[in-house]
């Protein structure tokens, strides 16, 4: 389990489990690099959480990248989890 603060990154067989702190979502900036400019995204709060969440996992374990096909975000114990797995059915967290 890696640690960021509040936010951690939980590896599984078919995926990931990142916990990411409120606090911490909003101080990203929801601009996303385009490969030479920075353009605002105009994407719903679940699309950005989601993708800070997989931005966190292809920053600090990035060998998890490739199981992150899938997704559910659930808000629990004042914390958003996000769970990634390589196929849909693999979601059961």
């Amino acid at each position: 389990m890696l640690k960021n603060k509040e936010n951690f990154i939980r590896p599984a067989e078919h995926g990931s489990q990142v916990v990411l702190d409120p606090g911490f979502l909003l101080c990203h900036a929801l601009y996303l690099p385009d490969g030479e400019t920075v353009v605002k995204s105009n994407m719903t709060l679940r699309q950005a959480i989601e993708a800070i969440a997989f931005a966190h996992i292809k920053r600090k374990m990035p060998h998890l990248a490739d199981k992150c096909n899938a997704a559910k975000i659930e808000f629990k114990d004042g914390k958003f989890v996000v769970c990634f797995a390589d196929s849909v059915d693999n979601l059961s967290f």
